[in-house]
């Protein structure tokens, strides 16, 4: 690990400051593999000691800051903070890369609540979770702009033109299925 120091205002750079941070700071570099730049740097004012630490990444920028009157007290209040930032960016990156999909929330993109976890195990087909969808009134034509614009593979509307609940999918072939119900 290659960390830049730098040191302000007479901060004396010890090798037992530069070990004590290099150690704390592997706790937040476990979170990523693609690392550029880490850069620590320390300042004295007055009686306090600043420590200010960047990690620049492929992904991701954290930078935080800790003062207090040791300076290793500052480097673990930094390191505390980048710790909150590296989980909080690592969260995002999988995010991103899976889709968008955040806790709580299914592939659509709508709130799920798992209602029976154990039926999963047992193989037999229950209804394991359900979804809200706000439904608006919309022509078919609007309805199938919505959705070309949107991740999901289906759309439930209601068709302005006979004021009935209607589905409107992708299907394998790239066309567009309309399911409107008779009563």
């Amino acid at each position: 690990m290659k960390i830049e120091y730098v040191a302000r205002n007479d901060v004396e750079l010890t090798d037992r400051i530069r070990q004590f941070t290099e150690k704390k700071l592997r706790k937040v570099l476990k979170y990523f593999n693609d690392i550029l730049e880490t850069r620590v740097e320390l300042e004295q004012e007055r009686h306090l000691f600043t420590a200010d630490i960047f990690i620049n990444g492929k992904d991701f920028d954290l930078k935080a800051r800790g003062r207090s009157k040791e300076i290793t007290a500052a480097i673990q209040e930094a390191v505390d903070k980048l710790e909150n930032q590296a989980a909080k960016a690592k969260t995002r990156l999988k995010e991103r890369k899976r889709g968008g999909e955040g806790p709580g929330k299914g592939a659509s993109g709508w709130p799920v609540e798992v209602l029976e976890r154990d039926s999963i195990r047992e193989g037999t087909p229950r209804i394991i979770k359900t979804s809200t969808i706000p439904i608006k009134p919309m022509t078919v034509e609007e309805a199938a702009l919505q959705l070309e614009s949107s991740r999901n593979d289906f759309i439930v509307f209601r068709n302005a033109a006979n004021d009935r609940i209607n589905v409107l999918y992708r299907r394998r072939d790239n066309n567009l299925g309309l399911i409107s119900p008779e009563f």
